[in-house]
């Protein structure tokens, strides 16, 4: 009866449990329709303020404003209870910020000279129905699944009330069969009682034989130290019977002489009370050799709480101390070869400089003959010899290029980090506008910059990530009629993901393994001028931030391109 009554109990609360989530979802729907609502009438505002130059708008649009950010505080407390209604709610949160940072910009352009306003209506209200248009569709999906919840939570609520209904009215009947029952689980019992103690018996040989037979040694020793038991591993280990062990010898017999100090130290500790974890100490065998193990030990209460005895378990440590002689050896050996890779380095670094040297005189002589050539013989020369000293001039011009890059991506690796918190939005208008300063189509190209989160790096680095990105976009584009670069950035809980994307010549995904290798190219030199060590330099730097880069195409639709860098608390190298 008194189960009947616990159940009843659940029953009741889980019913009401169900009603207050029904519940709860509706104020959910609520929510969502009131803070779309204020956001219209803060538009509403914005636009009238910003048509007309009234400030009578400006008071509705300040209130609903509030009123947006306060709802959008309330519903993201309601939703934290559902982590995929909690996703879309902060995703709708940044939408909603940025609409309502658009609503600023045009109370902004209210106040300004009325040219001023015509030139940039159009621009702001394009932007503004198209973030409005996104946080519609977010709405609608978080309205969809919350409604989605709404008719599970019902199903439930509903079914809750049925089982309730019937358990009521099988309680009864319930009770008078669980009085007969009992009578037969009473006599279940008593046979369950019998085979419980056979049973223990039968634990308990298992249980002695686990002990005698485990891997690791097992013994128990009074005050004094007398071993009391001992398992059949540690007598194995040290060549004794147990006739000669159990009752008879000292733990302090089986201490080898340079353990003896550091044993009686941890023995008096074990009968204060205090626990021996993982000593090392070394044990005499019968033959006189020594075997090193691993003790821990606790204490044996009586029935009066005082301590009687203390049990350890031993760990053979013969392995472990031949694998730790192995490590040493492999440490010599690792520490000889990383100085000679240092050497090697520095070897390799003087070569690089060297040849980067005797290149550029030779280089250089080339091209000042040619150019020579060039001005002392122009007119005597046929247009074969002039196509040919052309030739000779682009591929040294190209041959330098080459070494600079080269040289660049050799001691990328070498250069010492200058952490600091980069502000990835400016760093990349900056590089922007000296890019788009040195080309005489920049007006043609549409240029979509989104949100870009700060992050910590080294920002001349970075700098160097985003220029070879962004030039290489502006250039498999631009023989597109309308060339479009887009920049765009998302916060993640581990990594910040930065990608840019353009509407280019694209490249064929099969011959991806060559995209970020040393001098691999994808487009022919004549059709798409560089050196192909771009991409490289920009795997290297993120690669040394603690990142990842990779790309994306498929020819004549484009490419984008993605690097991300692990979110920091302040800088420091992977």
């Amino acid at each position: 009866m008194i189960w009947m009554g616990i159940v009843a109990v659940r029953f009741v609360n889980s019913f009401v449990r169900e009603s207050g989530k029904v519940e709860h979802s509706w104020i959910v729907l609520a929510s969502v329709d009131r803070l779309f609502s204020e956001l219209q009438d803060a538009e509403t505002g914005e636009r009238g303020y910003m048509i007309t130059g009234s400030r009578s708008f400006l008071a509705p649009y300040l209130e609903a404003v509030k009123k947006v950010r306060g709802q959008m505080g309330e519903l993201s407390a309601l939703v934290s209870d559902n982590p995929s209604q909690e996703r879309r709610v902060r995703e709708m949160e940044q939408l909603v910020s940025r609409r309502l940072a658009l609503l600023e910009n045009g109370v902004a352009l209210g106040r300004s000279a009325p040219m001023a306003r015509n030139t940039a209506l159009i621009t702001i209200m394009d932007h503004g129905k198209a973030v409005m248009d996104r946080i519609r569709q977010e709405k609608d999906a978080i309205k969809s699944s919350e409604y989605r919840t709404l008719r599970r939570r019902s199903l439930v609520f509903l079914e809750k009330r049925r089982k309730m209904l019937v358990f009521a009215g099988s309680g009864f009947a319930t009770s008078f069969l669980m009085i007969g029952l009992s009578a037969v689980f009473l006599s279940r019992e008593i046979d369950r009682r019998l085979r419980a103690e056979t049973k223990a018996r039968q634990v308990a040989d298992e249980v002695r034989d686990l002990y005698d037979h485990a891997p690791c040694g097992y013994h128990s020793v009074d005050a004094r130290g007398t071993i009391l038991r001992i398992n059949t591993t540690e007598l194995e280990w040290l060549g004794y019977t147990r006739e000669e062990i159990e009752g008879r010898k000292s733990i302090f017999d089986l201490i080898a002489p340079d353990s003896q100090e550091e044993y009686r130290t941890a023995f008096q500790k074990k009968f204060l009370g205090e626990a021996v974890r993982d000593q090392r100490i070394r044990l005499v065998r019968k033959n006189g050799t020594l075997f090193p193990v691993l003790l821990n030990a606790s204490m044996i209460r009586g029935e009066d709480g005082q301590l009687v005895a203390s049990r350890a378990v031993l760990l053979d440590l013969t392995d472990k101390q031949m694998d730790e002689e192995k490590i040493l050896e492999l440490n010599r050996v690792l520490s000889e070869r990383n100085a000679q890779l240092e050497v090697s380095n520095a070897e390799l670094e003087g070569f690089s400089y060297s040849v980067s040297h005797d290149l550029r005189a030779p280089l250089r002589s080339i091209d000042g003959f040619s150019r020579i050539l060039q001005e002392d013989y122009s007119g005597k020369l046929d247009a074969e010899a002039e196509r040919v000293i052309g030739v000779i001039r682009n591929n040294t011009l190209k041959m330098s290029a080459l070494i600079d890059d080269l040289l660049a991506f050799s001691r990328m690796g070498k250069k010492a980090f200058a952490w600091t918190l980069v502000d990835m939005d400016g760093l990349v208008r900056e590089i922007l506008q000296g890019i788009l300063s040195d080309r005489a189509d920049a007006s043609s190209v549409t240029i979509d910059i989104g949100c870009l989160p700060p992050v910590w790096g080294d920002r001349a680095l970075l700098a160097q990530v985003w220029t070879n990105l962004l030039s290489n976009a502006f250039k498999f584009s631009e023989k597109n009629e309308k060339p479009v670069v887009r920049v765009e950035g998302m916060a993640g809980p581990a990594e910040i993901v930065y990608a840019v994307r353009d509407n280019g010549v694209g490249f064929d995904m099969r011959y991806y393994d060559k995209l970020f290798k040393v001098f691999q190219r994808l487009h022919a030199q004549a059709d798409f001028p560089g050196t192909g060590v771009g991409l490289a330099i920009v795997q290297r730097v993120v690669s040394r931030h603690g990142g990842r880069v990779w790309g994306e195409s498929r020819p004549g639709e484009g490419a984008s391109f993605y690097f991300s860098l692990p979110v920091r608390e302040r800088g420091g190298e992977s």
